[in-house]
């Protein structure tokens, strides 16, 4: 991404931005989101910088150049604010679902099932430091830290 120009952002390594100008004149910023083989170019031509530059350098999925719908799980669509300023929405609701039917399917493995309501996350009077329960085996103890990166995930989506 150097070698087209772009910075990677000190907040997030994953955001890579760079000055541009719009066809009028304008300066303005454009920016690359790319995590793994999911890429979102924010700019007033997103598809010639996918084509003409960033597929120079990776082969894409004709495809998947387009309009995003779908980033990283999340659900993104062009919305029209009332002031007539055209910018994209992201919504989380499509990711939560999914992590929660992947658990449900999980839990039914187990012949176990999600309660109903919860109203705390832990017991009345449960003390963590004297718990002694057995260790998970590695397959469990693998799906648990996948489920504490889905949950980080769906905070990193929310805020």
């Amino acid at each position: 991404m150097d070698s087209l120009g772009f910075s990677s952002s000190k907040a997030d390594s994953d955001v890579w931005f760079r000055s541009a100008r719009k066809t009028d004149g304008t300066e303005y910023i454009e920016y690359v989101l790319l995590y793994v083989d999911d890429i979102l170019v924010i700019s007033e031509h997103p598809e010639e910088v996918l084509r003409n530059e960033i597929g120079k350098h990776w082969q894409m999925k004709e495809d998947s150049i387009g309009k995003p719908s779908l980033y990283l799980g999340g659900k993104c669509r062009e919305v029209e604010l009332d002031n007539g300023v055209k910018c994209w929405a992201f919504s989380s609701s499509q990711y939560v679902q999914s992590a929660v039917d992947n658990v449900k399917a999980w839990l039914a493995k187990r012949n176990r099932t999600l309660p109903n309501k919860a109203e705390a996350p832990f017991a009345s009077g449960y003390r963590p430091e004297v718990d002694v329960s057995r260790e998970l085996v590695p397959e469990d103890a693998s799906y648990y830290q996948s489920l504490i990166g889905v949950l980080r995930w769906i905070v990193e989506l929310v805020v």
